[in-house]
This record gives structure tokens, C-alpha cells and sequence, in this order.
């Protein structure tokens, strides 16, 4: 597959992140997908993919997020068939206006097929603790 594949997926993952689109968030994820980070990881079905998707937008609505964006990208091919790419996250919230917190994910891609298909997400850090932290929850 080509890196094409890859920055149109990312592209179009973007835009669904910045949106909070639950369905079109879990559309570019296979099956099953594997949601890992500081406190574990769990393997999950598309739909129960969904509903955490669904939680996790609630909280950031929450803390008052207004937009991601990523800030930056790297792609390392694991094999033929996978890709490892590693994003860092630019979110903007209301009471930090103009300034970017970054975040750091992971994602292992599945390339077989038409379509590539995220199998794993890593997060490098607890999101939610560094938003307490912020002073961004309570809002």
C-alpha cells in the first residue's frame, strides 16, 4: 500500500477527531482494535469502540475542547502489511484559547486490503489526568 493511503487516512482521521464524528472515528478502525495506555489496554469490537469514543468525546466537550489537529506525523513500516505512525495531537480548549496542548498517540495500521484500517491506538500519556492537571475540568 502506498503512503498515500496513509496520509489520506490520517487526513480524513483528523477531520473526524476535530469534529467529535463517533461514527466516521470508528469507521477507519478494523473490527476489532485494541485501545492501549498508561492504565492498560483493552481489546474491543468496532461497537464497543464506539461507545468509548462516545464517552471520551462527552469528557472533552466537558473540559470545553474546541478543536485537534495533528501537529505532526511519522510513519514506519513494520512489515508489507502494517505501519506503525505516531501523531502528535494539537487540541485547543476554551480557557487556554490559542494555545496548543500536544498529545502523543500511537497507531499500529493495518494496510491489507482496499482500505487501511486502524488495529491499535496507543496513548502515551493518561489524557484525562494531564486535563485535571490543566486546570481544564470543571467547567
Amino acid at each position: 500500500m502506498s503512503r498515500d493511503h496513509l496520509d489520506n487516512l490520517f487526513k480524513e482521521y483528523e477531520n473526524a477527531i476535530d469534529k467529535l464524528d463517533v461514527k466516521t472515528i470508528s469507521g477507519y478502525c478494523a473490527d476489532s482494535v485494541i485501545s492501549a495506555g498508561p492504565k492498560g489496554s483493552v481489546a474491543q469490537t468496532r461497537n464497543d469502540y464506539e461507545k468509548k469514543v462516545e464517552q471520551t468525546n462527552q469528557f472533552y466537550k466537558s473540559v470545553g475542547r474546541n478543536s485537534a489537529r495533528i501537529i505532526s506525523k511519522r510513519v514506519m513500516p513494520i512489515s508489507n502489511d502494517y505501519s506503525m505512525v505516531v501523531v502528535r495531537w494539537g487540541i485547543t480548549f476554551d480557557k487556554t484559547g490559542n494555545r496548543i496542548i500536544e498529545f502523543d498517540k500511537s497507531y499500529i495500521v493495518e494496510e491489507i486490503g482496499i482500505d487501511p484500517k486502524i488495529i491499535l491506538l496507543i496513548s502515551h500519556e493518561d489524557e484525562e489526568a494531564a486535563i485535571k492537571k490543566l486546570g481544564l475540568q470543571g467547567e
